[in-house]
């Protein structure tokens, strides 16, 4: 007989429905059905109500109740287990089985139509594995199977035949055989098959609220050091610099005029929105011509690795009063750009920084990527973002495509699982590995004309639900929930692992990577020089 779940669950320790379990599953019947645990959420004695086995036949809905160890009566009230440990006083094993018996016909039957009026006969076994129970007035004989007629299971077929021709004589109104279709009806009503996982909405949901909280939580940092009148944070992507440069900003503009600038001119777009407060300049690094001759009480800068020169150093000074030995600042740092672009990353100009100030990190909590992505990033580039601690996220996805045609069939097909998952499409971000949207796979997109270009949203009221497209260069310092890395050939990762850290890090919850022939060896290449960096391999 086939019996849903197939395999008993671990969590069962009555030793008697493990016998009856194995004993169902060893009948020779192709028809029936029987589910393990069924659960009342409504009974008209208790709050919930169980049903050990129901079993679905051609010839009758059955329901049995199994009690293991001991039985006693006495005084009208029922005990089961052993002498020491008994459980009770409770009804008895029959008035359980008829109370849940005419409960399920009930619930089911507001699910599919009245049972009687399908013409389903119904009846209850009630099965005690272990000892037998004295007959009373309270059951017929064909109502129960004891431990000797049970005989550890081997009669349980014979058992199961008598009270179906019990039950059939008091259903006289019963027109069987019940129809296949009915039987499967009433199952799939009860128990269907479904492998239902939370949507990737669902899990962006809750990793948002992860996000939240973790980087509210870095404020308590914050708050440690604000005395301090100059200070260095370092971390990782991902674990909250921005989000703390630009709180720094707002405190610090209570108390005189703030700076804040960066070497990229989207982020900065970004960031003059955020800090809408007259107190606050916001400019790139490459305007900074704008503001020549004037100071700031307080400077903030972020992605200070990308200005790790004494040239940018000096420009940064000559808008400070005392220049950055006696002045007011906070520089947020990403330490792993000495690893991944040590040619933009001059030394003297970070040790001369760090004489000024005061160093604080690296940060070592992750607050924007999942461990799939934080695993990937340490794996292939050696990079060192912290400890991952938004969660589980789905696993980074690496597509293998032949050409850019091909790169957008797939990427049409992701995003359209993505959609069909409840994502919507203003949560993607299209990565673009050469920068070039003429040459780009997207402009073979079947999505090509609702693809808005990232350069032209960012610092706008964007609420479109539709994909940006963006070079790796000017998306550095956001992020998205999802982003896919197109456009990649083995090429574009020979010069440095700088784009490629930038791109993977961007993605919040989850990493699409379509790779070109050749692409997949090169990054295998890479993986392997971070162990021998690393010293696991030799």
């Amino acid at each position: 007989m086939r019996i849903i779940p197939s395999e008993i669950s671990n969590s069962t320790r009555s030793q008697a429905e493990r016998s009856v379990f194995a004993a169902l599953k060893a009948i020779p019947d192709d028809e029936s059905v029987a589910l393990h645990t069924v659960h009342l959420p409504r009974h008209h004695k208790k709050r919930v109500g169980e049903i050990d086995f129901v079993v679905f036949m051609p010839g009758l809905l059955l329901f049995i109740e199994v009690k293991g160890g001991g039985v006693r009566q006495r005084d009208g009230k029922w005990y089961y287990g052993p002498p020491d440990r008994e459980d009770g006083p409770k009804e008895s094993p029959f008035a359980q089985a008829s109370g849940n018996m005419h409960e399920f016909e009930r619930a089911l039957g507001e699910q599919i139509g009245n049972l009687r009026d399908h013409g389903v006969p119904s009846g209850y076994l009630v099965i005690t594995t272990d000892v037998d129970i004295q007959r009373t007035t309270e059951f017929q004989p064909d109502q129960y199977l004891g431990a000797t007629a049970y005989a550890g299971g081997r009669g349980l077929a014979q058992g199961i035949e008598r009270a179906t021709r019990f039950w059939l004589r008091r259903n006289k109104w019963a027109r069987t055989p019940i129809s296949a279709s009915l039987r499967k009806k009433m199952v799939n009503t009860v128990r269907p098959n479904f492998d239902r996982v939370p949507n990737l909405q669902s899990r962006l949901s809750h990793l948002d609220v992860t996000f939240e909280r973790l980087t509210n939580e870095q404020l308590d940092r914050l708050d440690e050091l604000e005395s301090n009148p100059r200070l260095i944070w370092t971390g990782g992507a991902g674990t909250g610099k921005t989000f703390l440069a630009a709180e720094a900003a707002r405190r610090r503009s209570a108390h005189g005029s703030v700076l804040f600038t960066c070497a990229s001119a989207t982020l900065a777009t970004h960031m003059a929105r955020i800090l809408d407060d007259d107190a606050i300049t916001v400019l790139p690094f490459d305007r900074l011509d704008e503001v020549r001759g004037r100071f700031f009480d307080h400077l903030i800068v972020d992605e200070a690795q990308d200005l790790m020169t004494l040239e940018s150093l000096d420009t940064l000074e000559a808008l400070v009063p005392s220049g950055l030995a006696e002045g007011r600042w906070i520089f947020m740092l990403d330490q792993n750009n000495q690893l991944l672009n040590p040619d933009t990353y001059d030394p003297d100009a970070w040790q001369y920084l760090q004489s000024l100030g005061l160093v604080y990190g690296p940060m070592r909590r992750n607050c924007r990527n999942t461990v799939q992505i934080v695993n990937q990033v340490r794996l292939y580039t050696g990079a060192d973002l912290g400890v991952a601690s938004a969660g589980e996220g789905g696993p980074v996805r690496f597509t293998d495509v032949r050409d850019a045609q091909d790169e957008a069939a797939a990427l049409d097909a992701y995003v359209n699982e993505l959609v069909q998952g409840g994502v919507s499409a203003r949560k993607i971000t299209l990565l673009s590995a050469t920068g070039d949207w003429d040459s780009s796979s997207a402009r073979l997109s079947q999505r090509a004309s609702k693809i808005e270009r990232f350069t032209e949203v960012v610092g706008t009221d964007y609420t479109k639900r539709r994909p940006n497209w963006s070079s790796i260069a000017d998306f550095k310092g956001h992020e998205n929930h999802v982003v896919c890395l197109i456009d990649l050939e083995p090429g574009h990762l020979e010069d440095g692992l700088d784009a490629l850290y930038v791109a993977w890090t961007r993605a919040r919850a989850q990493l699409w990577v379509a790779c070109r022939p050749g692409t997949r060896q090169t990054l295998k290449d890479l993986g392997m020089a971070a162990l021998k960096r690393e010293g696991h391999l030799k």
